[in-house]
């Protein structure tokens, strides 16, 4: 920067390059559902049998690796949820609410209660997508 005149100039860029950040920064409308899913297979899963657990645990991982794949292709990232800022609240609240989800879940084998975590769980992981997906931004879009 050699004056003032190229300064603003540079920070105008910046600005304008903001003002468009803010519309690239969606996640695509299956965002959300998919995540719900994995989070509602993984509270299901805690209530079969230890071999089917693992089985089951294991396609997630598979699926959560898809997920990840997926994301990558279509937007060219994939951002961690538990980094620093408004996300993090909102990744640590999803997760302390499924794992009360997992603990319903495994804590009657048989019955209706495993069902009734499952779709909690879901519900979860479908609203905290859309809340993390507006913390996201209102973070990558801040003003300066």
């Amino acid at each position: 920067m050699t004056s003032r005149d190229d300064a603003r100039v540079q920070l105008e860029a910046l600005g304008a390059f903001r003002e468009k950040l803010g519309d690239e920064l969606v996640c695509p409308w299956w965002n959300a559902p998919v995540m719900g899913g994995l989070l509602a297979l993984l509270t299901f899963s805690m209530s079969l049998d230890p071999p089917f657990i693992f089985l089951l645990e294991g396609l997630c991982i598979a699926l959560i690796g898809i997920f990840y794949a997926l994301a990558r292709r279509r937007m060219g990232y994939f951002v961690n949820g538990y980094r620093r800022g408004r996300t993090r609240k909102v990744a640590i609240g999803m997760m302390l609410a499924v794992y009360a989800m997992m603990v319903l879940s495994g804590a009657s084998v048989r019955g209706w209660l495993p069902w009734l975590a499952t779709l909690g769980s879901f519900a979860i992981g479908y609203g905290a997508a859309l809340l993390w997906q507006r913390a996201w931004r209102a973070d990558m879009t801040a003003a300066l």
